[in-house]
């Protein structure tokens, strides 16, 4: 067997494992399906009909790319404690007195969690559809937002990798990530434009990294006001740049970290 395919092989087991753990813990697969349908529920039906965006025909065309971009953040945050869980349990230290490579670990590890981001992307956008929402712009960009989307909670899910690695305990893992991630989701255009908000909140939402990717995805869509002035030359590149600045650092120091993590 080459060394590619047994880095490989590797790298499927992780994954299988993490596939496997889900299976058995329902609330792994549950929790991140159940929340966009519930955040759909309370922000486009129950208060939908009393939310207005100027520049869009509905609040649900402007909220569902927000939803599906939130529930794949909270979905990746959740990474965080299952590694902090595997520190705890000592699980690091029987990965590290393996014959495998650690990046095999750990891209294994991130892999299954791709996988359960798609699952929350698809639910997401599946409610969204059911709500009266639809991608505007055609297959083509529906299939290449999903691509930005999933992406995005990629690389998210290598900084809950990271987090969890550092944090060494689940409930320090627990503070960390999804509180932050819930924070920063909702300081941005999620849910409402920024330049709707109080001039001290304005540009914390505007410079938001998550606004960056809402507004990259709908402009792709054909979801953004009319009038935002948000065109692809302008939307693109800072989602892109965000996307992979948080590759660039959060891999090689997730690397690092889970070489050097002391035994719990």
């Amino acid at each position: 067997m080459s060394e590619f395919a047994a880095v490989a092989q590797d790298v499927w087991v992780t994954a299988r494992r993490g596939l496997v753990r889900g299976r058995r813990e329902p609330r792994l697969l549950v929790l991140p399906l159940l929340q966009p349908v519930l955040f759909l529920l309370l922000f486009g039906v129950l208060l939908g009909g009393v939310i207005s965006v100027p520049g869009v025909a509905g609040y649900p065309d402007f909220l569902i790319p927000g939803l599906i971009v939130q529930a794949v953040a909270l979905t990746a945050g959740m990474a965080a404690v299952d590694v902090a869980r595997d520190v705890r349990h000592g699980m690091v230290d029987r990965f590290r007195a393996l014959p495998a490579p650690g990046g095999a670990v750990l891209f294994g590890r991130t892999v299954s969690d791709l996988l359960r981001i798609a699952m929350t992307a698809v639910v997401a956008a599946a409610a969204g559809v059911i709500a009266g929402w639809r991608v505007h712009s055609g297959p083509a960009a529906a299939a290449a937002g999903l691509l930005l989307v999933l992406t995005f909670g990629y690389a998210v899910a290598w900084l809950s990798v990271l987090v969890g690695l550092s944090a060494r305990t689940p409930r320090a893992a627990r503070a960390v990530m999804p509180v932050c991630l819930v924070a920063l989701t909702f300081v941005s255009n999620v849910l409402a434009p920024p330049d709707t908000m109080p001039p001290w909140l304005r540009p914390l939402a505007e410079a938001n990294p998550v606004s960056a990717v809402v507004t990259a995805l709908r402009v792709l869509w054909g979801d953004e006001p009319a009038g935002s002035g948000a065109t692809a030359a302008s939307a693109y590149p800072p989602a892109l740049v965000w996307i992979f600045a948080v590759l660039v650092a959060a891999i090689p120091l997730a690397l690092r970290r889970y070489r050097r993590t002391p035994a719990p």
